[in-house]
């Protein structure tokens, strides 16, 4: 009886130990980044201006504006988990190449040279920065704003209070908390999770064309995410493209299919 008790002790503490790290810890669980410092030189072979927005709460967001010869418009790129704006901007310089939009890409707070305290609402609403810096220069009927994986729900957060020109989805899951059940379902991810990233609830009130990009193979937001977005959505014109056989960093290896929908969204 003894030994049972001591087991149940010691089992309840590992329990209470697994459930504080968590929620302590998440953040190094969510957020794939790393910092770049202030002085690091941006190498890109087109043209290019270095951006610092900074927000009501005194955080520095970094962006990079590729920028063309008269543009068509400009795409504002969400970028996904990993990785920072010296590699997202290879995409962003390659989307400016291919089709004569200027692309401006940011990296979110805590990821390269983006400074201040990860918070939910802020850290979202940081995106109005550079959704304004755009309509700043062009029209809003001439702004699309893309979202990879993670960049989604700062996309749909953007679009949600705007209206852009479309909305273009990729690998996006329908909320952080579905994300963490399915990856910890061990653990009680809704009373611990501090961070509800969600696009459930945005969808639905979205209503400008929304285009909509997802592979069948995903094994990290499974396809089913993107299916019951699109389901979702009440956008009058909306547009899924299943990427057959596609994971979740592998989309542009199926050309035809990955770059045929690209073409469709920004001919």
């Amino acid at each position: 009886m003894r030994k049972a008790k001591r087991f149940l002790k010691w089992f309840l503490s590992l329990i209470l130990f697994v459930l504080l790290m968590f929620y302590f810890f998440q953040e190094k669980l969510i957020f794939y980044s790393s910092t770049l410092p202030a002085t690091y030189e941006y190498q890109f072979s087109r043209d290019f201006e270095e951006l610092f927005l900074k927000s009501d709460d005194g955080a520095v967001l970094n962006g990079l504006h590729f920028k063309v010869a008269n543009p068509k418009g400009v795409i504002l790129y969400c970028h996904g988990n990993a990785g920072e704006l010296d590699f997202w901007g290879q995409l962003g310089q390659d989307l400016a190449n291919r089709y004569s939009y200027d692309v401006v890409v940011w990296d979110y707070r805590g990821y390269g040279k983006s400074t201040g305290k990860r918070r939910e609402e802020p850290m979202l609403d940081d995106g109005y920065l550079f959704y304004n810096y755009c309509k700043n220069l062009f029209s809003e009927d001439l702004i699309t704003v893309y979202g990879r994986s993670l960049g989604g729900f700062f996309a749909t957060h953007i679009t949600k209070a705007n209206s852009p020109k479309q909305l273009v989805l990729e690998s996006t899951p329908t909320s952080l908390l579905e994300v963490a059940q399915e990856a910890y379902p061990f653990l009680p991810a809704k009373w611990l999770l501090k961070f509800r990233f969600q696009n459930l609830k945005n969808i639905p009130g979205i209503q400008v064309p929304t285009h909509m990009i997802h592979g069948t193979e995903d094994d990290l937001v499974p396809f089913e995410h993107g299916q019951r977005l699109f389901e979702l959505s009440n956008a009058a014109e909306k547009k899924f493209y299943p990427i057959e056989g596609g994971n979740h960093n592998d989309l542009s290896n199926f050309e035809t299919l990955f770059y045929g929908a690209w073409d469709t969204i920004f001919k």
